[in-house]
């Protein structure tokens, strides 16, 4: 009950905050087997927050044992069954007493087994640290160890290690993109080591956790790397989306996270060994995008917007929905402005205070929101009950949450309403730009794919050597 509360809670929050979380891989999550979750660690709290709500099982989660230290803390988390674990790094720094012993974890351990006993679901960071790098970090041996010892010394059958990649649009910006990728699976039972020593066979689990998680993850060598593949993934995807798209609907983030692999693997192939045609010709390739990408931005019209149809029509047809959305949502979404304003502006600039890593933001603002909106809530709904009774009150506590929601909803399908209006009435204007812009579009698609296949080609000619 406590959990189903807290996930719903979570939902909420992300939902607000985030303008979308996708999901990819969900079936091969077993149901009724014991796994272990094995997840990159990004965004501090978010990302336990995250798997939560896309995983439909109840999963008993791990945390950093400094946390524990702080006793009201602590209370919270031991009520929402949380397991602490110690780090090596924290024995190391000081901030937590004990030894290197590979034991020191052996309570937790078990507590972790009796779950997996149960066939239940325990999440663990193998990372051990929440960071800012664009790559996976080393992965510590704990979820595997755990594993081994559920199978081989708690006779633990049905046992999987699942990973899940969580790749976040901006992680720090409010309604940007996430998007939780379940890899393949680990079957406990046919998994063996090449050598039985315990340690070793921790180890050998571990890079083969390690493999399966980049597989689902981005992974790069530098931050620069990062954001040049991301910049040229969202704007490929741009290209390739559907135009004209429906009013104010965002691109699949999962399109862009293929992409952004895609770019980054042509981008190392070019640099191994490609001639220099072909190098020659992507290096084209990616000037008429930019040219392009520069020409809408002067006439501010999206990619998207390219195809739309500007007949008198189609003006009228859109002119007679929008204006009807506006009316019918407008004042619901107006009411959930006013009514979140203060407590979300506050907890945004709490959170933007100090800033020590780009996780940060999110989960604060998260964490000062929950608790101004809680306590704004409160307040008008003492007030309303005040005056109105009990009832009122409860119908208009639930009307808040609903209001907020219809306003993000609306903003964004605002917001891309107007931006076609603009880009209707230039084409109007214009025709011959938007025939221009159709045909640079068909070309630079056309011209993606034919250097995309050779590419693909050379890899497989150069595999099969």
């Amino acid at each position: 009950m406590i959990y189903a509360l807290l996930r719903s809670l979570a939902g909420v929050a992300l939902r607000w905050f985030y303008r979308a979380i996708d999901v990819e891989g969900l079936e091969r999550i077993p149901r009724h087997t014991p796994i272990v979750l094995a997840v990159n660690h990004p965004n501090a709290l978010v990302d336990a927050m995250v798997v939560a709500w896309v995983v439909p099982r109840r999963i008993v989660l791990t945390a950093k044992a400094t946390l524990f230290q702080n006793p009201l803390l602590a209370w919270f988390l031991k009520w929402v069954g949380v397991v602490p674990l110690v780090r090596v790094s924290d024995i190391r720094s000081g901030a937590m007493e004990g030894s290197l012993d590979p034991k020191r974890n052996e309570r937790a351990f078990g507590a972790l087994r009796e779950v997996l006993d149960d066939a239940g679901a325990v999440l663990i960071f193998p990372e051990g640290i929440s960071h800012d790098e664009p790559s996976l970090a080393r992965l510590r041996t704990g979820a595997a160890r755990i594993a081994l010892q559920a199978r081989d010394e708690a006779g633990i059958h049905g046992l999987h290690i699942v990973p899940i990649g969580l790749t976040f649009e901006r992680k720090d910006a409010p309604r940007s993109h996430v998007l939780a990728q379940v890899g393949e699976p680990i079957a406990l039972d046919s998994w063996r080591a090449p050598d039985p020593e315990p340690e070793l066979a921790a180890q050998a689990l571990t890079d083969e956790i390690e493999t399966r998680l980049r597989a689902v993850t981005l992974n790069y060598t530098s931050a620069d790397d990062a954001s040049r593949a991301a910049a040229l993934a969202s704007l490929f995807a741009a290209l390739f989306a559907e135009s004209p798209s429906r009013v104010g609907e965002a691109r699949p983030f999962n399109l862009e996270v293929t992409l952004a692999r895609r770019i980054e693997d042509a981008r190392l192939q070019l640099a191994r060994g490609a001639d220099d045609r072909l190098r020659a010709r992507a290096d084209q390739l990616l000037r008429r995008v930019a040219e392009f990408e520069q020409g809408l931005c002067r006439h501010d019209v999206a990619i998207e917007d390219v195809g739309i149809s500007t007949t008198s029509v189609a003006g009228t047809r859109f002119l007679l929905r929008e204006g009807r959305i506006i009316a019918l949502a407008g004042p619901i979404a107006l009411w959930g402005q006013v009514n979140h304003w203060i407590p979300f502006h506050a907890a945004r600039a709490i959170a933007l205070r100090t800033i020590e890593s780009a996780a940060d933001p999110a989960m604060r603002t998260i964490v000062a929101g929950a608790a101004l909106v809680v306590a704004f809530y409160a307040a008008q709904g003492a007030l309303v009950a005040a005056v109105a009774g009990k009832i009122a009150a409860a119908l208009y506590l639930v009307s808040l949450p609903l209001a907020a929601d219809v306003n993000f909803l609306f903003r964004e399908r605002l917001a891309g309403a107007l931006r076609r209006a603009r880009t209707y009435l230039l084409f109007r204007r214009r025709p011959k730009l938007q025939t221009r812009l159709q045909s640079e579009l068909q070309y630079l698609r056309a011209e993606a794919v034919a250097v995309d296949e050779e590419l693909r080609q050379r890899s497989t000619a150069g595999a099969a050597v």
